[in-house]
């Protein structure tokens, strides 16, 4: 017998920045997925809530994403921006949401005028639909000095099973944004 697929219900709902109520909804989302996303205090959420995107249907936040600065050793040489705390409730997840806000988001950070967009992810197969290309994590000193040495899943950060990607914006890219 032939096993039924599940159907997932459509998108009902809309992306949109978060709000100071938002927090322990984000906290939750983020906590769903222990494995993929590194946890964020309360304190770090209310600090940085204006960084977050949040999909939201029926007032339930379903999915979130946020992003940081990567400060490089020659600020002016290498804007980089790091796309951080991405999870979809998994009950919700294979519907799009992921989707959603990944594009809402880049088209968010494209605004700053960053050189580049990165993010460490376990999944390089979705990222790479939209356009992000793998990079090594040696190439990243700054995010590693600063995040990923204090994460306390894995022994050194060049072990962590993660995949680095990036998305390098042309400057094609930033005067079509201009326009």
């Amino acid at each position: 017998m032939k096993k039924k697929k599940k159907i997932k219900k459509p998108l009902a709902g809309q992306v949109r920045l978060a709000r100071m109520a938002d927090i322990f909804q984000i906290y939750k989302v983020i906590r769903e997925n222990p494995k993929e996303v590194l946890p964020r205090s309360y304190q770090d959420l209310f600090r940085n809530f204006d960084r977050f995107l949040v999909y939201e249907e029926k007032e339930k936040i379903k999915g979130v994403i946020s992003w940081q600065v990567l400060p490089g050793p020659i600020p002016d040489k290498d804007k980089a921006l790091e796309i951080v705390s991405f999870s979809v409730r998994k009950r919700d997840q294979a519907r799009g949401i992921g989707s959603r806000l990944l594009n809402q988001m880049l088209k968010k950070l494209i605004k700053y005028h960053p050189d580049r967009i990165l993010v460490l992810t376990f999944y390089p197969k979705f990222f790479k639909k939209f356009g992000f290309r793998r990079v090594s994590k040696k190439k990243l000193y700054s995010k590693i000095f600063l995040g990923c040495i204090n994460c306390t899943k894995y022994p050194s950060p060049l072990n962590c099973p993660e995949v680095a990607m990036e998305i390098k914006l042309s400057s094609e890219n930033k005067e079509e944004e201009k326009k």
